[in-house]
């Protein structure tokens, strides 16, 4: 899957996770609705610029739309996004518990 493909998946799930729409987004960063549609689905790439204002709509670091594994599906990619977008809003009492459970679903020998 292409880097593309990947930031794509990612600018979605987090839109999604964040309850907005396509159109809430474009007007968010002053982008036609057609503009929205062809970055989720990877048509189009998105400028710097572009990058910065989804970040900031978003509320999420610019870092968190490149965070992907090239191997991952982009149905692989929106879940990770999804659980950044979760994790970012726990506080660190829960964010601690969060992570051990998923360290215990991770851990070695664990039937998948």
């Amino acid at each position: 899957m292409s880097q593309k493909t990947r930031v794509a998946a990612r600018i979605r799930e987090i839109r999604k996770q964040r309850s907005l729409t396509q159109e809430a987004l474009a007007e968010r960063i002053d982008r036609s609705v057609d503009a929205i549609s062809g970055l989720e689905r990877g048509l189009a790439l998105p400028s710097f610029e572009t990058l910065e204002k989804l970040a900031q709509a978003l509320d999420v670091p610019l870092r968190d739309f490149f965070d992907t594994d090239e191997r991952e599906s982009p149905e692989r990619a929106g879940m990770i996004a999804a659980l950044l977008v979760h994790a970012r809003g726990l506080s660190d009492a829960d964010l601690a518990v969060a992570v051990a459970q998923i360290a215990i679903l991770t851990k070695p020998g664990r039937a998948k």
